[in-house]
């Protein structure tokens, strides 16, 4: 038994030893607090509900990442991260099941830019948490929400990361940058199809814009229309996105406007509101369906400290060819309190309206520590 100890405890040193050698850094972000959460609903049914919850803010996570200097100009780069339920101790998987839904990819960096293979946030996420005062949050954020986590709403196909691609970040010019992803199908089915994305930007000064395309290929799989197959792609989109911001001093302003056309695919959900569980989808049967999305914000800083943020978007959409258009609108206020570098702690408001049904509010405070 003490051999083994001692075996273990030089492991232990071995490996604090290895990361230090290797420039190897824990980070993360822990958000948790409590949340009293009602989405638009039929009228007379009860929607809500009162939770501990994680991530209203941000999403939780937990992350490694390293570098190593392989000589002129020349890095290797790592990062392994995981979302996590700070309420519960669960991990937080992405659409294809992984334990480091957040991200997972190594790579080059130098001169020309950075190349990296594995999961690698899309350029859609980064321009979407970049151009609203809400950041990430699939609470608090009208575009988040409209994106990714509103429901019958939310109009992606994919997920925040491209799993299976390689991407590539040019250096910056004058303020200037692209970012070019591929991801694979990594299947013969015929219906299988690659995705792509673009991005270009402009950061100088004040001001900050971006313009984003997206070719989500679907690689889903049904055994008639209902058995669902686990992927990271369950729609053919075509996505643009243009995003902008611009800082006033006494108030940031910020601006997003999408749009999704939808060919077909497998959609992770519940379209027709009937009693699906978790692990089922529908067939998306919409020729040619599209979804428009825009949002409007503000950051506005109230003290050294204190920052009031207000944000507006609205998803148009249908969910197949034949049905009628609906309107999926949310309205955000929130307050954010600096306690430290690393610690902060925050308020929210938000309203969703949806057609024909009753409107509902959520209420949501927290704490958010980085570390």
């Amino acid at each position: 038994m003490f051999a083994k100890k001692n075996l273990v405890a030089v492991a232990a040193l071995l490996a604090v030893a290895g990361a230090a050698h290797a420039d190897v850094k824990l980070y993360g972000t822990i958000d948790a607090g409590l949340a009293s959460l009602e989405a638009a609903h039929v009228k007379g049914v009860k929607a809500r509900t009162t939770e501990v919850t994680s991530g209203s803010m941000m999403t939780s996570y937990i992350g490694f990442a390293g570098s190593e200097d392989l000589g002129g100009g020349l890095k290797a780069e790592f990062a392994l991260e995981s979302f996590l339920n700070a309420d519960t101790g669960k991990n937080g998987p992405n659409l294809a099941g992984g334990f480091w839904g957040r991200g997972s990819w190594v790579g080059l960096t130098g001169n020309f830019g950075r190349v990296a293979l594995g999961q690698y946030d899309n350029p859609l996420f980064t321009s979407g948490y970049t151009y609203n005062p809400f950041g990430s949050s699939m609470v608090v954020s009208p575009t988040m929400r409209h994106f990714y986590s509103g429901g019958d709403s939310a109009a992606l196909g994919f997920d925040t990361g491209f799993v299976n691609s390689v991407t590539y970040e040019s250096p910056v010019v004058s303020g200037f940058q692209a970012v070019a992803q591929y991801a694979a199908k990594e299947s013969t089915a015929a219906t299988s199809k690659n995705s792509y994305a673009l991005m270009g930007s402009y950061n100088a000064g004040p001001l900050s814009a971006a313009l984003t395309y997206v070719k989500g290929g679907n690689t889903s799989s049904a055994n008639g229309t209902t058995t669902y197959t686990k992927t990271a792609y369950t729609l053919d989109q075509n996505v643009w996105n243009l995003g902008a911001s611009y800082d006033f001093g006494v108030v940031k302003g910020f601006a997003q406007y999408t749009t999704v056309k939808t060919t077909g695919g497998l959609v992770v959900g519940d379209l027709d509101d009937d009693v699906d569980t978790p692990d089922t989808a529908e067939l998306f049967s919409g020729a040619n369906a599209k979804t428009k999305i825009f949002q409007v914000g503000a950051s506005i800083p109230v003290t050294d400290k204190a920052t009031v943020m207000v944000s507006f978007g609205q998803a148009k959409y249908k969910e197949s060819a034949d049905a009628a258009s609906e309107k999926d609108e949310v309205f955000a206020i929130g307050y954010d309190y600096t306690l430290s570098k690393r610690t902060d702690v925050y308020a929210a408001f938000i309203n969703n309206r949806h057609t024909a049904l009753s409107s509902g509010q959520s209420y949501a405070v927290g704490i958010k520590h980085n570390f």
